[in-house]
């Protein structure tokens, strides 16, 4: 089974509780996840937000920092990835595929400047909120309805400029809507499961996610038992199964959010991906189908969006 995975919090885990991405106590690690035919893996940098300002700047880059050193440690088993051809020879030589996002943009401490600072560090794609309001924008649980800062449109633009993805997870309704007025390109949902099906401020409405679809983004499915309703591979097929109604064929993908939300005893961590995968295989859903959910609408995504970024640089 191959596996390209929209979001894990596992980079930053391992960053604050002193492990390694080799092997560690947490959902993913490259021991694991190189078991799998082929995998590519956005790792976040998560940002509180209790943290403000220079220092929220500051820990982003320690983080991002970390990344480079395990790829350093461990080149055998993980590759940075900063352009397509990059991603076309991370995954053919075995390796692990990281593509480094920043869950967060107060991460920018309100200054465009640092757009440039990430991007030179190889990030690729910035989630615009946690659940609280920043400089940029208000987070789903922020209590605030407004949209987009004026910073905020300014940054979304800028970062289209140097190639770094918008993501509206967690962002607000109002936010969500000025992103995809605001931006030129396509923009994801890393992590977002179908409000539809389970009302919670985190999930995406079905024009939400014909918005994402109809700009060419995509839509990752999350294993948060609060926004599928219930933690099971039931829940996690209808939410399937609902965006492949919507003609999301060649949209939705994972972002199991591994890291980021406790999980059942049995599943463990990310080897329950070929679990999940075989569970789907015996519900009879097309292996074409399945390959473009588990990997393959990620992998044409991120090629045509890493060729851009090669292209601008």
């Amino acid at each position: 089974m191959r596996l390209f995975d929209l979001h894990c919090d596992t980079l930053t885990e391992c960053y604050d509780k002193g492990e390694n991405l080799l092997e560690n106590h947490r959902h993913v690690d490259l021991a694991r996840g190189g078991k799998l035919e082929a995998w590519a893996q956005l790792f976040a940098v998560w940002m509180p937000d209790s943290l403000r300002g220079e220092a929220a700047f500051d820990r982003c880059c320690a983080v991002l920092d970390f990344a480079r050193e395990q790829a350093g440690r461990y080149p055998g088993r993980l590759g940075i990835v900063e352009d397509a051809a990059g991603l076309r020879d991370t995954l053919d030589s075995g390796r692990c595929a990281g593509i480094l996002t920043v869950e967060g943009a107060s991460a920018l401490a309100g200054d465009l400047r640092h757009l440039e600072d990430l991007a030179a560090r190889g990030v690729k794609l910035i989630t615009i909120t946690w659940n609280g309001s920043n400089e940029l924008g208000h987070g789903c649980l922020s209590g605030c309805p407004d949209g987009l800062t004026p910073f905020g449109k300014r940054a979304v633009r800028r970062m289209e400029e140097l190639s770094i993805l918008p993501d509206v997870s967690h962002l607000n309704e109002a936010g969500f809507w000025d992103v995809a007025e605001t931006a030129a390109g396509p923009f994801l949902a890393s992590h977002s499961v179908s409000a539809a099906l389970c009302l919670s401020p985190r999930n995406l409405d079905d024009r939400q996610f014909a918005a994402i679809r109809d700009r060419g983004g995509l839509v990752g499915i999350n294993f948060c038992a609060g926004q599928l309703g219930e933690q099971t591979f039931e829940a996690i097929e209808r939410h399937l199964d609902h965006y492949l109604s919507l003609e999301g064929g060649r949209t939705v993908a994972f972002g199991a959010d591994l890291d980021g939300t406790d999980l059942p005893p049995g599943w463990g961590g990310i080897q329950v991906m070929e679990r999940l995968y075989d569970y789907l295989c015996r519900k009879n859903y097309d292996a074409v189908c399945l390959d473009r959910v588990f990997f393959g609408n990620c992998y044409d995504f991120f090629l045509r969006a890493l060729t851009k970024a090669a292209d601008i640089e």
